[in-house]
Order: C-alpha cells, then structure tokens, then sequence
C-alpha cells in the first residue's frame, strides 16, 4: 500500500497534466495531426496497462473467475456512454456530439470513473506508476477536447479554464473515495476492482480512441508506431519491476 505522501504526489500529478492538457487550447493551435499522434500513444499506454500491469494482477487473485470482472468493467463503460453520457470522444467539433456544459458533465464523470483504477492501483504497490502513467497521458488528450469543445461552445477563455479545473479534479477525487472504501477490503475483492478497472481501459482504448485514430489522416506508419511506442512503454515498466 503507497504511503500518504505518495499518494499525494500521484493525485497532484494526475490534476496537474490535466489541467495542463486542458489549458493547451488556450495557449496555441494544435494540428490535429499531433493530437492524433498523442491519442494514439495513449491507447498504447491504456492497453499496455491493462494486458501488462492489470490483467496478470485480477487474474492472479482470482483466476478462472477474473474474465467476469473485466468483462464488467468493459461493458459499464459502454452503457454509461451510450445511455448516460456525452461520448468523451477526442474529436473536436464533431456535429453529432453535445456541447458545452452537457459535454463537462459526461467528461467528468468519465473521468470520476477512472479515479476508481487509481484508487485500486494505490493499494498494489507495483500497479501505481503504470496506472498513473496510463491516467496522466489519457487525461491530457481527453482535457484538450474538453476545452476545445468548451470553446467551440462560446465560453470564454476564463469559464472554460474553470470548468478545467473542476474537470481535473475528478480523477483525483474518485481515486480517494475508492481508495478509502478498498483499503480495508479482502485481496480478492481488490482483484476484482482491478480486474473492472482493466475493463474499463480496455474499453477506452478500443472503443474511444482507436476508431477516432482511423477517422484522422495523420500518416498511418506515425500513428501505428505512436501505438507501439505507448505499449512498449508499458512493457518496460512491467521488466522495471519484474513482471
């Protein structure tokens, strides 16, 4: 279990890059060649994180019994985002998608959610930087869409940055109330935190970021290796701490 100290130092560096990614917009212009590029390498970081760090961890505690979580995990992304929420989709402007404040609701609770895999991680010493690495690079490209959209809406600069800085302390928030509900729970119900958690990274990537991927006409070679840079990437970190 990450000490307290630890855990603040993770939750500050995930608002932190947040509201970062989020205040980007308000800085410059980004192609959206190298915002593809930027989502691309994250799918391969949330994939990496879930087959690498996450899955070996639920299936560890709960063997034959952990597709069950995972496929939970999977499937509640997918319900809260095609009943509940705005599609949290990286593609800016996109006609068929709300906006303003509709789409700050949908992306923040998203984001509430993914506070649930940090909270879970915290507690499995060696799941807390590859599960930080995978949340901080997903949250950038995601904060970045938000305030463009937010902006695209008609706020100004100083109501999208507010609702940036509620946006990026989502996360967070959901990582402390999950930590303080699992800490005291059994291995195997931690596992299986895990385990939804995983599905839910999983979800994200295939479902949010890879089809947007196909969408843009960044070069595909780029793409693909931003991809496989992000995976890679995970993979060291899972021969950095042996396993």
């Amino acid at each position: 279990m990450q000490s307290a100290s630890a855990i603040a130092v993770y939750l500050v560096l995930i608002a932190g890059m947040s509201l970062a990614g989020g205040a980007a917009p308000l800085v410059r212009t980004w192609s959206r060649e190298k915002l593809t590029l930027l989502v691309s390498f994250g799918a391969g970081v949330l994939l990496g994180a879930a087959f690498v760090h996450m899955l070996p961890v639920a299936t560890e505690g709960l063997g034959h019994r952990a597709g069950l979580p995972i496929l939970a995990g999977f499937l509640a992304i997918f319900v809260l985002e095609r009943f509940f929420l705005v599609d949290p989709c990286e593609e800016v402007g996109c006609e068929i998608h709300s906006f303003g404040f509709a789409a700050f609701l949908g992306i923040t609770f998203h984001s509430l959610i993914d506070g649930v895999a940090v909270g879970s991680s915290l507690i499995v010493p060696k799941l807390a930087p590859p599960v930080l690495l995978a949340i901080v690079i997903h949250k950038i490209p995601a904060a970045f869409s938000l305030c463009s959209i937010l902006l695209l809406a008609g706020y100004s600069r100083r109501r999208a940055l507010l609702h940036i800085c509620g946006f990026s302390t989502a996360t967070p928030i959901g990582a402390i109330l999950s930590y303080l509900f699992l800490r005291g729970l059994s291995e195997e119900a931690i596992a299986v935190a895990i385990g939804v958690s995983a599905g839910s990274f999983l979800a994200i990537a295939t479902s949010n970021l890879l089809p947007q991927i196909h969408r843009e006409a960044a070069p595909r070679l780029a793409s693909l290796a931003s991809l496989l840079v992000g995976i890679a990437l995970m993979l060291g970190s899972g021969f950095a701490v042996g396993h």
